[in-house]
C-alpha cells in the first residue's frame, strides 16, 4: 500500500516537473507552472502545453530600432524583419 503512495506521489511531481519545463520553454515562469502541476496535475499539463510563447516585451538591452524603418528589432537581427534592411548586429 505504502509503495503505490510513493509512485503515485513521484508520477504527481514528475508531471509537475514537465508543467514547469515545458511553461519555461515558452517564457513563463517556471516555478510558478510547478506549483500550478502540483495543484492541477495532468490538467495543468495539458494547459502548459496548449499555451502560447510568452511575449518579448522590448527594452533597450533587447532591441533597437530599424535605421530605415524605425521599427523594433531584436539587437542580434541581421535583417529588418519590417523592411528587410541590413543591419548590423550590437553586441
Amino acid at each position: 500500500m505504502e509503495s503505490k503512495f510513493v509512485a503515485f506521489l513521484l508520477i504527481w511531481v514528475g508531471f509537475a516537473i514537465a508543467t514547469a519545463m515545458i511553461a519555461k520553454r515558452k517564457g513563463h515562469v517556471g516555478s510558478t507552472w510547478f506549483a500550478l502541476g502540483m495543484i492541477g496535475g495532468v490538467i495543468a499539463l495539458f494547459i502548459a502545453i496548449l499555451i502560447k510563447e510568452a511575449e518579448v516585451i522590448p527594452t533597450p538591452e533587447t532591441h533597437v530600432k530599424c535605421p530605415d524603418c524605425k521599427e523594433l528589432v531584436l539587437k542580434e537581427a541581421r535583417v529588418c524583419k519590417h523592411c528587410g534592411c541590413k543591419l548590423i548586429p550590437s553586441a
